[in-house]
């Protein structure tokens, strides 16, 4: 997988994994074919260790509804906390194109304890995981209905903890066996937030897969998309509102 950043500018000749902060790379790392079913099954939605979740939203209980409303009206300039700034950073369906809509998964009772969100990618431990304080499941589904998005807003206890959950993604990358997809090139996102890695990979079935996680501070935002073009749009309307986060709330 090739993991470059909001410059997308020269690519090198090999895939890698590229780290960058406000555009100045910290670190570079070559890296081979990933497992892409398991960054899908694993990353936003289920964590690794066991089997699959299925992807496909079911029917959308009250608490979900709930949390589609107060994230869809969370101003991230008047985030006060990490968590209220993962929150108004939560994909939503303004974020995607017309047509589509969203479905939150809350976690039941803020109990992050047997829920990962990075835990288990390529068979890699993420200490970070111990600092997350709250995150935002939510899945974007197509106008026929199929989940084509799914993404996941993190809150970590310290802007220190937000910086290692992405060094240990990039690292996770890197460490990754090979698998049965092909890299691509990566996905050319303009304006993203922070410190970025964006992979993009096709599957031995023609599927293309990108996968773009952002942050500041002590928030990331992650999100694996089947649509390049859905893709970019979230991902770019979500920078938006993490650049408006105001420095406190972010551990700043």
């Amino acid at each position: 997988m090739s993991v470059v950043t909001g410059e997308y500018g020269a690519l090198p000749p090999a895939p890698v994994v590229a780290l960058v902060t406000s555009g100045r790379t910290v670190g570079v790392v070559r890296v081979t074919a990933r497992r892409a079913a398991v960054l899908t099954a694993c990353l936003l939605l289920a964590g690794c260790g066991g089997e699959a979740a299925d992807p496909e939203p079911r029917a959308e209980p009250a608490p979900a509804e709930a949390g589609q409303s107060a994230a869809s009206t969370a101003d991230p300039a008047t985030a006060t906390t990490p968590a209220e700034a993962a929150l108004a950073v939560a994909l939503r369906a303004e974020d995607l194109p017309a047509g589509w809509t969203v479905q939150a998964n809350p976690v039941a009772d803020g109990d992050l304890s047997d829920d990962p969100s990075l835990e288990g990618i390529c068979g890699v431990s993420f200490p970070s995981e111990a600092h997350r304080t709250a995150k935002h499941p939510v899945v974007g589904l197509d106008p026929e209905g199929t989940a084509t998005v799914v993404s996941e807003a993190i809150a970590y206890d310290s802007a220190d903890a937000g910086a290692l959950a992405l060094t240990e993604l990039r690292d996770a990358f890197e460490s990754c066996p090979a698998g049965d997809r092909t890299l691509v090139e990566p996905p050319a996102v303009e304006g993203l937030a922070g410190t970025v890695v964006a992979v993009r990979y096709r599957l031995a079935d023609g599927t293309t897969q990108d996968v773009v996680a952002q942050g500041r501070g002590a928030v990331v935002s992650v999100l694996i998309a089947e649509d390049p073009a859905a893709g970019a749009a979230a991902a770019g309307s979500i920078a938006t509102r993490m650049a408006a986060l105001p420095a406190p709330a972010i551990g700043g």
